[in-house]
């Protein structure tokens, strides 16, 4: 004979109710910060764009002397090395 009856009949129902609820907020959550995430790496790709284009500088038909070609010194000189 029970005294008492469970003050809820319906725990189970409610605790897969609240499950899926929980499921769909962090569902909703990750395409949140995966959307996040593509305009950060869109901004990334426009400023690699950007640095590549401020970096690119025009061909030179000069020749390229080496550094040490243009260091002059004298015997008693030294390098301070």
């Amino acid at each position: 004979m029970v005294m008492f009856e469970p003050l809820d009949l319906n725990g189970g129902k409610r605790a897969e109710l609240h499950r899926v609820a929980r499921l769909e907020m962090l569902h909703a959550r990750i395409l949140k910060r995966m959307s996040k995430l593509d305009d950060a790496a869109d901004q990334v790709e426009q400023a690699a764009t950007a640095l590549i284009e401020a970096t690119r500088q025009p061909a030179v038909d000069r020749p390229i002397m080496p550094r040490a070609a243009s260091l002059h010194i004298d015997a008693a000189q030294t390098l301070g090395l």
